[in-house]
């Protein structure tokens, strides 16, 4: 996660909450999880998170002369 403004939030995950205030490009990591977040600040919350994946799995023969064909881009 990498916040964009300073904020602060209550995380509710597994019936657990913690209040947390973040400043303005910090840069966390975070594990794989399922939460609800509730503004409890004065400012607005922006922020970007990167999901890693795993790899693809190899692909077969036929799979990639179609992967070769496909452009990047959003599908259509």
């Amino acid at each position: 996660m990498i916040t964009l403004t300073s904020f602060r939030r209550r995380l509710t995950a597994g019936g657990r909450q913690v209040d947390l205030a973040l400043e303005a490009g910090q840069v966390r990591w975070l594990d794989a999880q399922e939460h609800s977040g509730e503004n409890i600040g004065d400012t607005t919350t922006h922020s970007l998170f990167v999901e890693l994946k795993e790899p693809a799995p190899a692909p077969d023969a036929g799979t990639a002369a179609r992967a070769v064909e496909t452009p990047l881009g959003p599908a259509t």
